[in-house]
Order: structure tokens, then sequence, then C-alpha cells
């Protein structure tokens, strides 16, 4: 039976089964993130949650979590599904599709990898680019340069609060970039996110570089650390594992409207 909870314990407990999948929820579990997430689950007869879709409405269309790691969750889904807005994101397994297109007409946004980073190799800066961390100050230049290099991004300014956007300058402007969806020192957990480079300036190392020096602030405080790219991008792929990440599960990502 499908309940909305609130029950921060018993959310985490379920979530620390796949602390890799469940790394978004995990630290939306965090007060910052809080106020904009719904947590639709299954208890099992103990009060044990058994599956949770997560709905975040923090952005402009609401995203969609809905991983399931039983044979329960095929059941809350399909409570679910009339009850999901008209228009929202969605990361999900591929054999949930179905489901999804019963009520709603998909626009594929790609198949993607998530991965964990296993042991951290740092990449020196060995030419000494500029890296700052970047604030509110810097919103109207990091919103130009996601327009020019990554114009799918999901780059919300409220994150810049966290700290943990940092950028390199060449010429007196942000070249790369590199950030997170989530980061939670309560959960000890982060993902990174709206990483890109200026088009003139790739092939440089750049965005390697940068993320490297994030990396150093995330580990320091002994975080799980992952991060979702697609599946298809092969050069973002070999600068992960680069810096020490391993690939962990594979997922689908789509925009569902309601037909």
């Amino acid at each position: 039976m499908l309940i909305f909870t609130t029950d921060k314990p018993r959310l985490q407990h379920h979530f620390e089964k796949d602390k890799v999948l469940f790394s978004y929820h995990l630290g939306d579990l965090d007060d910052f993130y809080w106020d904009n997430c719904q947590w639709a689950v299954d208890y099992a007869d103990r009060a044990r949650i058994e599956e949770c879709i997560l709905i975040y409405t923090g952005c402009k269309v609401p995203s969609i979590m809905a991983f399931g790691v039983s044979e329960r969750f095929d059941g809350l889904l399909e409570q679910m599904i009339p009850l999901m807005p008209p228009k929202f994101y969605c990361h999900f397994f591929k054999n949930s599709r179905k489901k999804f297109l019963d009520a709603f007409k998909e626009s594929s946004l790609g198949s993607f990898y998530k991965m964990q980073l296993q042991t951290f190799h740092k990449v020196e800066n060995k030419d000494g680019h500029n890296i700052v961390q970047l604030d509110k100050t810097h919103i109207p230049e990091l919103e130009s340069l996601y327009e020019r290099a990554y114009p799918e991004n999901y780059f919300i300014e409220k994150m810049l609060e966290t700290g943990k956007y940092y950028g390199v300058i060449i010429d007196n402007k942000i070249v790369s970039v590199t950030g997170v969806h989530v980061d939670s020192d309560k959960y000890k957990v982060a993902v990174l996110g709206n990483i890109t480079t200026d088009p003139e300036y790739r092939g440089k190392g750049l965005a390697t570089i940068v993320t490297s020096h994030l990396l150093e602030k995330l580990t320091a405080d002994e975080k799980l650390v992952c991060l979702n790219v697609r599946s298809d991008n092969p050069a973002a792929i070999a600068s992960y594992k680069k810096l020490g990440f391993v690939k962990v599960h594979d997922y689908e990502e789509s925009l569902f409207e309601l037909k």
C-alpha cells in the first residue's frame, strides 16, 4: 500500500541498502533539500520501508527517482502513476519503462551509468590554472557558460550555497566548472553534477583538474561520492575513471508528459 512518509530514520535505513543507487535520496534527507521532497513508500508488515519513490520539486520541472530493489516495486509504481505530475524528469530502470508508457509519452534523454568514487586519484594542476570557489556573484557568467556548453544542465542557483562549485578562470572568465547536485555533511554523501567546459577550451583536461580539486574537499570529509554520466560519453567516462570512479549501475533518464 502506498503511503507518503516523513520518517527520516526509516527512509535512511532503506537507502543504506544500496548507497550508490540511493545517493540522491540519502542526500535529500538533509534539511537543505528536505522541503522540496516527497517520499512515496511501501511498508512491510513490520513497518520497515521496502520500496520508495522520490519526487523532488526544487526545479522548474519536478524530478522523480524510481528505483526498485524488490518485487514489491512494481506495485508501488502502479499506485503512484496516477499521482504523478503531468510533466516530470525521471530516473528509472529499463524494466519499469512500460508502466510509465501506459499513462505518459516519453522523450528519452539516454542511458546512463551511476558511478562511485572508489579510490581517489588526484590529478595535479601542473599548469597552475586559477581555480576559484564560485558563489552567487558568478551566476550570470555561469548561466552564460552553461548555455554555451551544457544547455541541458540542471543548475540550481541555491546549490552555490554548498560551497562545492569551483571554476577554472582563464583571461578573467570561467571556462570550466564542476559542482554538486547533492551534498550532505550529515549523511556523508555527495553527487557531482553540472560539470562542463567551454567548447573553445576542451581537450585540455580542465574539467578533470577542477573536479579533482573538488574531490579533495569531499574526500577529506570522508563522503561517499557518486555521479551520473551518459553511457555514450566515452571522454567523460575516461575522465571519471582517471579520478578513481567505477561503474555500479545502469539506468535510464527520460522526460515524461501526460498523454
